[in-house]
């Protein structure tokens, strides 16, 4: 019998339990768990004989379209002692490249080699050309338990990417190798190397037994004709994922009949789209989640009551706490600190330990958000801390403005910046696109912001863009956003002046 020491033991014993059922499914490519179980021996024999040592880190620049092998690939890496660093191959040559040279890999698979044409590696294979030896492979039992199994890049929103390391015990979390989830399969199109995808949907199988159906490039349409096809049990959705399906024209032709949740995450959930979707589908359970690269700390709401609350993710459980800036912990409700979650096994940057005496302190990560627990005892998030804009010596957080502006009507997406400003330190910019077939302008999206904010919270610049920059996980990218907001506000302040 297998002893479940680590996350690829609980496959070889759904490999068994569930032979012949479906783990995952790329769209173009489908493999059952004894099939995955496997390959993942096969080619983690191929690294072995290649010269794999364990601690090797392998790099892994897999797109969406090879779903089925990027899950392959990844446990093959577990089997034989590595480290895995999957990287999105939607990111900037630099970006990539950056994640090479702070995580050094020897061996590489992926599906784009002219990303990594000039990287110095001992080994490098494409994902139809993966090295396999059955016979090399080294003996599980010999493996550390308790060893680093994967490096995951930060989305890079504010700054230069970083590692994060996920321990083995880490990713064991909850897993005996047999037990079941609720949804027996979830259909989803997050990036399979951030935190959403990889930690949730690529060890989604192993750890519950559920099918894990992943589309190869998002698109409104064709999901909506995923669900049609596959009728999910589950459907994961990004924000901005979910407004552009929300906003397809033929959305309510769809049939979700089969659906039975809608989970959300990874980014702030305009109130709006939570209203719109369960009008559209009002037997859909709807949940919206939190949790981060750094922290591996998840929540999420768990009634209708909680999903309608603005900002909402749950109720605050115990290992996570709201700190004031000296670190306190905040016990009344209403007021809004940091959030901090407690881990049994702390991650860690990879190779840079003054980040990571300065996020984890103590088993508890500094997550960098803002939240409060409200009077029923439930987490409101509000933004991030380093995204809080002080204005005329008033704190004001970007997200409650962005979910005023994602009220309007014509909005698709918004985002809020700080920028500066010669005699109140900073102001308030915005940038929106608008949904299709509407129109409106920055001085129509202002009044509208005057009608439902205080005034030292409206927006004194906005910019109707065609599309907001997104990074490969459907994030905003706000310092993208910052330079042009910034140049549009000099730009009005300068013509008042003249």
């Amino acid at each position: 019998m297998t002893e479940v020491r680590r996350i690829s033991d609980a496959l070889k014993v759904r490999a068994t339990h569930q032979r012949d059922e479906i783990a995952h499914d790329g769209i173009t490519r489908q493999i059952t768990y004894a099939e995955w179980d496997r390959e993942a021996d096969e080619i983690g024999g191929g690294l072995a004989a290649a010269g794999l040592q364990p601690g090797d880190r392998v790099f892994l620049p897999i797109s969406n379209a090879h779903a089925v092998e990027m899950a392959i690939a990844v446990f093959a890496v577990f089997r034989a002692g590595g480290i895995a660093c999957p990287i999105n191959t939607r990111l900037s040559a630099k970006e990539i490249a950056d994640f090479a040279e702070l995580t050094t890999p020897r061996w590489c698979i992926t599906d784009v080699p002219d990303v990594v044409a000039d990287l110095k590696l001992d080994g490098c294979w494409t994902v139809d050309a993966m090295p396999r030896n059955l016979a090399a492979l080294p003996d599980q039992a010999s493996l550390d338990p308790d060893a680093d199994a994967e490096i995951l890049g930060t989305s890079g929103t504010t700054g230069k990417i970083k590692g994060v390391v996920v321990s083995h015990p880490d990713l064991m979390k909850g897993v005996t190798g047999t037990n079941m989830d609720r949804s027996r399969s979830t259909l989803n199109a997050l990036p399979l190397t951030g935190s959403g995808g990889n930690l949730g949907i690529v060890m989604l199988p192993a750890r519950g037994g559920a099918t894990a159906i992943t589309q190869p490039k998002f698109d409104p349409k064709g999901f909506l004709e995923l669900v049609k096809e596959k009728q999910p049990d589950l459907v994961y959705l990004v924000p901005s994922m979910l407004r552009l399906i929300l906003d397809h024209p033929d959305v309510a032709n769809y049939d979700f009949a089969g659906v039975k949740y809608l989970m959300t995450g990874t980014a702030p959930l305009p109130h709006d789209s939570v209203v719109r979707a369960m009008q559209l589908w009002p037997h859909v359970r709807m949940r919206n989640s939190y949790g981060m690269s750094e922290g591996g700390i998840g929540i999420g709401t768990t009634s209708k009551e909680q999903i309608l609350k603005p900002g909402c993710v749950g109720k605050l459980p115990p290992h996570m706490q709201i700190r004031d800036e000296a670190g306190n912990v905040i016990t009344q409700p209403n007021v809004i600190g940091e959030i901090y979650g407690y881990q049994k096994h702390p991650r860690r940057y990879w190779n840079d330990p003054e980040a990571t005496a300065a996020s984890f302190i103590g088993g508890w990560t500094k997550t960098g958000d803002l939240g409060f627990v409200d009077d029923d005892g439930d987490l409101i998030m509000a933004g991030r801390s380093k995204e809080l804009i002080i204005r005329g010596g008033y704190n004001i957080t970007p997200l409650e403005i962005e979910t005023v502006l994602h009220q309007h009507p014509a909005v698709q997406q918004a985002a809020v910046v700080g920028v500066d400003h010669p005699v109140l330190g900073e102001d308030i910019a915005a940038a929106v696109s608008l949904r299709p077939e509407t129109s409106a302008s920055a001085d129509e999206i202002i009044a509208f912001c005057r009608e439902h904010l205080a005034d030292n919270k409206v927006p004194r610049t906005l910019e109707v863009l065609d599309q907001l920059p997104l990074n490969p996980n459907g994030k905003i990218l706000k310092k993208d956003l910052k330079p042009l907001l910034q140049h549009a506000a000099d730009a009005k302040r300068a013509q008042k002046v003249a």
